[in-house]
């Protein structure tokens, strides 16, 4: 009998271990993958909690980005900026793209198969949005908290 209580309560506490697991993992949250597709200029970025204004190059399309998610572009992210150097033809862009991947409030950025960063969605609606990220931007060792905002911004009308 003291076998069978003992077995009995090792099924009961792996079967709530897997239901926690379960509970545990979140999937693609629908409100925020509808919000967040479409072309957002950049508007403000603060680093450590220093706010700054985002300051785009006069006379070029602003600094972007964009989250696609339609047939030819399923989980694409798309950023476009103003190179500024100096052998590039004025207001040449530099481009990346990269696939998306949203699981709670975190989208998951990779090149392929190889994971490059997380952003956490703070904040999305038709306005605005707001999203944080940890990176070493003063490459003194340490991780910075980056929190970015855009503004709807579609130069290029690929957006309803």
């Amino acid at each position: 009998m003291k076998n069978f209580l003992i077995g009995f309560v090792i099924v009961i506490i792996a079967f709530s271990c897997a239901n926690d697991d379960d509970a545990n993992e979140q999937g693609p949250d629908p409100y925020i993958i509808e919000a967040i597709i479409g072309s957002w200029a950049y508007d403000t970025v603060t680093i450590n909690e220093v706010f700054y204004n985002y300051e785009h190059t006069e006379g070029c399309v602003k600094d972007l980005f964009q989250f696609y998610n339609e047939e030819g572009k399923p989980f694409e992210f798309e950023e476009d900026y103003v190179s500024n150097c100096d052998i590039c033809a004025e207001c040449a862009l530099t481009s990346t793209n990269l696939r998306w991947e949203l699981i709670g409030d975190k989208i998951d950025l990779y090149f392929g198969e190889q994971y490059i960063t997380q952003y956490e969605i703070l904040e999305v609606n038709s306005d605005l949005i707001r999203y944080k990220r940890f990176y070493d931007i003063d490459e003194d060792g340490n991780e910075d908290e980056i929190v970015i905002t855009g503004i709807p911004y579609d130069p290029y009308d690929e957006f309803d």
